[in-house]
């Protein structure tokens, strides 16, 4: 079928974790989201010399900042998966 994409249970498993994580713990990501930008500002304007700022820039390093904290939850996750009991 066109436009039919496979994709390995594996990846579903995954996406549907992350999925539950962002739901069950929202207010985490969104403070974690937070402390980003405005760690962000203070190091734009005390280090780098940045009066103007820039808001795009701001969310961008939040967005980042919370998809590595998911990839390292993820692997944490995944690494205690296969421990053997």
């Amino acid at each position: 079928m066109l436009g039919t994409v496979v994709r390995s249970s594996y990846a579903g498993d995954v996406r549907q974790r992350i999925r539950d994580q962002f739901r069950a713990y929202w207010w985490v990501w969104m403070a974690i989201a937070v402390a980003a930008i405005i760690l962000n500002e203070l190091f734009d304007r005390k280090v780098a010399g940045d009066k103007n700022g820039h808001p795009g820039g701001d969310v961008l390093v939040a967005i980042m900042v919370v998809l590595i904290v998911i990839g390292v939850w993820e692997f944490v996750a995944s690494r205690r998966s296969r421990r053997p009991s």
